[in-house]
């Protein structure tokens, strides 16, 4: 098999074109080359804008191109599928506490090593925790049971279902070919930017859970775990609505809004440890704007997926402030889920068509911003978010501020030229009066910064309060991905500390069952 790197594909050719291009630029017929897999695309506009693919290939006289010795062109060995051995029984049916990515897949491959998982998650199954959901957005009336944080698929579900991550790791494929059996677009296991859309998304988890259902796991919604049965320090089992469930192999992949159950492993001597976050807002822009600047003069260009960024900058007072979850064509959405508590998050569709583009913005918060203790971090986004509630007002409002308005401590008196997408409006206030003064330094330098590299940022419109973007709470677990303290129990996901996003979420809870099942 041979890889062939830079092919270029005109704006205005597609992926169809691709066999003659390749043909073209080894000089073969088009009839010599066999088969042909995509592995990557990347947008170049170093002199115009191209597309630019790397291939995986099969030609006749494979010899005679190796020959030529050309630059671009690698012979490689046929990749071999994930896959790995069972070394172990269970006395007992593995139990996995929460549905979200991380215990999805973990639950999904115990099931196809025919396992029989049982699958707890706190929250409703996505069809009616889609209603719950919608139903917020209009009313303001929050379930605290089912929101954007709770519920199957966690909080990716209602994202922009983004795909991407930094991790090297022989899982990704085996995640991303699980999505495209469900459901997913085959091109997500080569775009450089690959997302899913929250509209995709929900069909592909309930796909996935009749799937773990169909290889004889069980998935109980509306089942949160208060209790764990531990003895002589080893797992035995878990409660939920008062009935005992026994198993020495608990996959613990709670989501890192879990308040109520951080607290209650801590009663129950489960090891963790405060770590660092990140808190700050949701900016907005038109997406027009971001195109522009992303694309220059293609920037109509039909061909074109709505742009995207990803900045980050170093300030000052030596903290990183950066965006995160960028949504192109998307929504700021109303994010909580407690009373009394204001988040937003951002949610981008599959066709990233909306008028805006949003994205979080994010300073690092330290450990001496909120002290030595365990929950300490816990109690910082706490405060926030009550404090950004009481600024937007009733019905969960929002608090708003012009980004210009912002950088000169103006607190804003009407919209400017963005009107936002966040569904229960919002209240125009001065932002500054949120955030501590290392955090709204940041923000300031950060807009400046970032508005360099894209012009136009620093005059977006700021939502706040993004503030669960990661846990502030890490489950301490050894090498073997058990929990330090309880024999048998495996800390996984956002929740847990080990991940941020999608992918890197299934891939931790691939590697704890690996780990469960070999060692």
């Amino acid at each position: 098999m041979l890889q062939i790197q830079q092919i270029e594909c005109t704006l205005d050719q597609t992926i169809e074109d691709l066999p003659s291009l390749i043909a073209k630029k080894l000089k073969i017929s088009e009839t010599d080359l066999l088969s042909m897999e995509i592995v990557k695309e990347s947008l170049d506009a170093r002199k115009t804008l191209v597309r630019k693919y790397t291939c995986n290939i099969t030609v006749n006289n494979e010899k005679a191109i190796l020959k030529k010795k050309l630059k671009f062109v690698t012979q490689i060995e046929p990749p071999v599928p994930y896959q790995f051995t069972c070394k172990k029984e269970l006395a007992n049916r593995p139990i996995v506490i929460g549905f979200g990515p991380a215990g999805m897949f973990a639950a999904l491959l115990l099931a196809e090593k025919g396992l029989r998982p049982i699958v707890f998650e706190r929250g409703k199954c996505v069809e009616d925790r889609l209603k719950d959901v919608e139903h917020f957005w209009k009313s303001g009336q929050l379930n605290e049971s089912s929101n954007v944080q709770f519920g199957e698929g966690g909080a990716g579900t209602f994202s922009d279902g983004k795909l991407t991550t930094r991790v090297k790791d022989k899982r990704i494929d085996y995640v991303m070919d699980k999505l495209i059996e469900h459901g997913a677009d085959s091109s997500i296991k080569w775009h450089t930017h690959a997302h899913i859309g929250t509209d995709q998304l929900r069909r592909i988890v309930k796909n996935i859970r009749q799937k773990i259902i169909d290889l004889n796991g069980e998935v109980h919604f509306e089942s949160q775990v208060h209790e764990l049965y531990i003895k002589d320090g080893a797992i035995q089992g878990v409660k939920v609505h008062d009935q005992l469930y026994c198993s020495n192999h608990v996959f613990l992949a709670i989501g890192h809004s879990a308040c109520d159950t951080f607290h209650e492993l801590y009663e129950q001597n489960v090891a963790m440890e405060s770590k660092e976050f990140a808190v700050g807002v949701r900016i907005e822009h038109k997406q027009s704007l971001i195109n522009q600047c992303q694309y220059g003069k293609y920037a109509e260009h039909p061909s074109l997926s709505a742009a995207e960024y990803r900045l980050a900058h170093q300030t000052s007072n030596g903290r990183g402030v950066y965006t995160f979850c960028m949504c192109p064509g998307g929504f700021v959405v109303p994010a909580s889920s407690h009373q009394g508590k204001l988040v937003v998050n951002g949610m981008s569709e599959s066709k990233r068509n909306q008028i805006n583009a949003n994205s979080a913005l994010l300073v690092q918060v330290r450990k001496e911003d909120f002290g030595s203790g365990v929950f300490d971090g816990l109690h910082y986004i706490e405060a926030l978010e009550r404090k950004a509630f009481v600024m937007g007002g009733s019905n969960y409002r929002a608090p708003m501020q012009n980004s210009s308005d912002f950088l000169t401590d103006t607190p804003s008196a009407h919209f400017k030229n963005i009107q936002p997408s966040y569904a229960l409006k919002g209240t125009l206030c001065d932002l500054s009066k949120l955030f501590d003064d290392q955090i709204v330094q940041s923000l300031k330098e950060g807009l400046l910064a970032f508005d360099k590299k894209l012009p136009g940022f620093a005059d977006g419109l700021l939502t706040a309060v993004e503030s669960r973007s990661s846990s502030p709470l890490r489950i301490l677990r050894d090498s073997t991905y058990q929990s330090i303290s309880v024999k048998g129990l495996y800390p996984i996901g956002e929740g847990a500390g080990y991940a941020g996003g999608i992918t890197s979420s299934a891939l931790d809870g691939l590697r704890a069952v690996e780990a469960c099942l070999t060692e």
